[in-house]
C-alpha cells in the first residue's frame, strides 16, 4: 500500500475499483508503474477495461502511463471537456489565476471541485474542505475524495472530522496503511491513545516504514512508557537524525528524570530546528535542575 500512496501523487484521479479482480490488477499495475515499468502497467490496466470497458478512471489512469511515455498524447479527461483542458494548459504555463478561473467555471462538474479542493489544500484549508465536500456530493462513491479531504480536516486540526471521513475511506480501501497512520495521529491528537496504538499496528502490519515507526514511538510516549518510546526513538535516531526524533528522545530522558542525557538531545532537537518555543522553554528548565544540582 505503500506504494499506493506513491502513485496518488503521480495519479490524482484513482477511486476504489469495484471488484477484487480489478483491484488486483490495479494493484499489479501500481507495482509495476513505481517502478517505471509502463508498458508492462498498461497491460493490466487494459485487462481492467477488458472486464470494465466504461471505466472511466482506469481510461483516464492508461492514458496518464501513456503520457508518460508520451506527453504529446492527449489526456482522456481533458479531451472530452474543453474547460479542463483549458485549466490544464493554464496550470501547464503556470497561470494560475487562468487555471484557476476555468476549474471555477464548471461549479457543478466533479472533476472541477475535485482538482480546486487539491490545488486549494496547499494553502487555504478552509477552501480546500469546502471543495472535497462538494465533490462527494457529485460522486459519493469516488474514495479519493475522502482521503483529501480527511487529509485537509487533520491539517486544519479539525481531528474527529478526520477520524469520521477517513472510516469512510477504509470502507472503500480497508487495506490502506496511510488511511490507518492517518487516523492513529488524529486520535493521538485527541489523546485516544488507544485507538491511536492499534491504528498504527494495523499500518505497521501492512507496511513497516519509518515514518509509521515514528508514530508508534509517539504513542509510546504519550502514553507514559518512556523505557520503550526512548528505546524505538533511539533505533529511528540511527537512520533519522531530524528535530523530532531528538526532540522525543530528550523528553523520554526528561520524564525519566536523566537530565545530562535529556539536555544533550533537547539541545540537538534546537540545533536542527529552533521553532518550538515549548521546547525552549523545557530546555531552559533542564538546565536550571543541572545548575541547582
Amino acid at each position: 500500500m505503500k506504494k499506493l500512496f506513491i502513485m496518488l501523487l503521480i495519479f490524482p484521479c484513482l477511486c476504489a475499483f469495484s471488484n477484487e479482480i480489478t483491484e488486483d490488477y490495479f494493484d499489479i499495475a501500481t507495482n509495476y508503474a513505481t517502478y517505471g515499468k509502463y508498458n508492462d502497467a498498461i497491460i493490466y490496466i487494459d485487462k481492467i477495461l477488458q472486464i470494465e470497458p466504461y471505466n472511466t478512471d482506469a481510461k483516464e489512469l492508461k492514458n496518464t502511463l501513456l503520457r508518460l511515455n508520451n506527453p504529446n498524447i492527449q489526456s482522456y479527461l481533458t479531451s472530452k471537456n474543453a474547460t479542463l483542458n483549458k485549466a490544464f494548459s493554464e496550470k501547464k504555463i503556470g497561470n494560475t489565476e487562468e487555471q484557476i478561473s476555468s476549474l471555477m467555471s464548471l461549479p457543478n462538474d466533479f472533476w472541477s471541485n475535485y482538482f480546486l479542493a487539491e490545488y486549494y489544500r496547499e494553502n487555504n484549508l478552509e477552501k480546500s474542505i469546502y471543495y472535497y465536500q462538494k465533490s462527494i456530493e457529485l460522486k459519493p462513491n469516488y474514495s479519493q475524495s475522502y482521503l483529501g479531504l480527511a487529509i485537509a480536516y487533520f491539517n486544519n486540526k479539525q481531528f474527529q472530522n478526520s477520524i469520521d471521513t477517513i472510516n469512510k475511506y477504509i470502507t472503500f480501501n480497508q487495506k490502506s496503511d496511510f488511511a490507518y497512520a492517518l487516523r492513529a495521529q488524529a486520535n493521538m491528537n485527541l489523546n485516544y491513545l488507544i485507538e491511536a496504538q492499534d491504528d498504527i499496528k494495523k499500518a505497521l502490519a501492512i507496511d513497516e516504514n519509518i515514518s509509521y515507526l515514528l508514530i508508534e514511538a509517539k504513542i509510546l510516549y504519550y502514553k507514559g512508557n518512556y523505557d520503550l518510546a526512548r528505546e524505538k526513538f533511539n533505533l529511528l535516531s540511527r537512520n533519522v537524525q531530524t528535530s523530532e526524533v531528538y526532540k522525543y528522545l530528550g523528553l523520554c530522558d526528561y520524564a525519566e528524570s536523566d537530565y545530562p542525557n535529556a539536555m544533550l538531545n533537547l539541545d540537538k532537537a534546537i540545533i536542527l530546528s529552533d521553532e518550538d518555543k515549548s521546547l525552549i522553554s523545557t530546555y531552559n528548565d533542564i538546565k536550571k535542575k543541572l545548575e541547582n544540582e
